[in-house]
């Protein structure tokens, strides 16, 4: 069993959580909406990959201190690892495949751009799906474990999990505005395990 008891560690890494989440929506904010966005658009992805990286760093170490000997909290990093790889290769493929490829003018045929946005898509989405298994997963545990305001975080984790899935029911297509509310959904309890953790008001793994 993994034990971690460093008070500092719990608030460097919460406050790593907490920059990483506000700051994905900010960025996302500023998605350009087409190819030809010069400079930005790689700008824009390439930010949005290392606050990925900040907040797959802080579950990680989340799920270090509720326990990884427990299979429900295993399982969540499990799932929640599918989407940081999904969402990297996503935004590596908008954000500098289609670009590199658009640079190019007339000759690339226009099959390559439909394959292109399709496997964005579809690793966008499967990022949500596997999203919605881990704040799940992480959601039951809190509210199984815990009381108080860390149940209330166990609540919306549920939440932040089963609505973006209800969201691309009704409309599958992944694009900026639906993005925006999914991932700041997923922003949001990122945000209130940060703080939790800066507070350390989660106890150790039993």
């Amino acid at each position: 069993m993994i034990r971690l008891d460093s008070n500092r560690s719990d608030r460097t890494v919460g406050f790593i959580l907490l920059i990483a989440s506000v700051l994905s929506i900010v960025a996302m904010a500023h998605h350009p909406s087409g190819v030809r966005g010069g400079y930005l658009v790689h700008l824009v992805h390439g930010t949005m990959i290392v606050l990925l990286s900040g907040t797959f760093f802080g579950f990680c170490y989340y799920s270090l201190r509720r326990g990884l000997d427990r299979p429900l909290i295993l399982a969540a990093l499990v799932a929640y690892s599918l989407n940081y790889f999904a969402l990297v290769i996503a935004g590596t493929v908008n954000g500098f495949i289609v670009p590199a490829l658009a640079a190019h003018g007339q000759d690339i045929p226009h099959a390559f751009f439909v394959f292109a946005w399709e496997s964005n898509q579809a690793f966008a989405r499967l990022g949500v799906a596997v999203t919605a298994v881990a704040f799940v997963l992480w959601g039951l545990d809190l509210l199984r474990r815990e009381g108080g305001f860390s149940r209330q975080i166990g609540s919306y984790g549920l939440v932040a999990g089963a609505a973006p899935l209800v969201l691309l029911f009704n409309d599958a297509t992944m694009d900026v505005r639906t993005a925006l509310i999914i991932y700041g959904l997923h922003a949001g309890f990122a945000a209130l395990v940060a703080m939790r953790l800066m507070q350390r008001k989660l106890p150790e793994s039993a």
